[in-house]
């Protein structure tokens, strides 16, 4: 049960920095309404640090948490 965590939380790490293009910093696990989601923290390309969840049991594509993605 562990490494399929651990994979879902790589899983996660992959397809922010493919969406972004940018540099994790960090990564965890993290409660939210119910169950556990990914939480990844990445710097863009303009030096700003942007936080996404991607929910592994969810198909929609990771998403920030707070403004806009442009």
């Amino acid at each position: 049960m562990r490494a399929a965590r651990h994979d879902a939380l790589a899983d996660s790490v992959r397809r922010v920095q493919s969406r972004t293009g940018g540099q994790v910093l960090s990564a965890e696990r993290v409660p939210f309404d119910g169950r556990d989601i990914n939480r990844v923290k990445v710097v863009d390309e303009r030096g700003r640090v942007r936080v996404y969840m991607d929910d592994p049991a969810s198909r929609r594509p990771p998403r920030p948490t707070r403004g806009d993605d442009d």
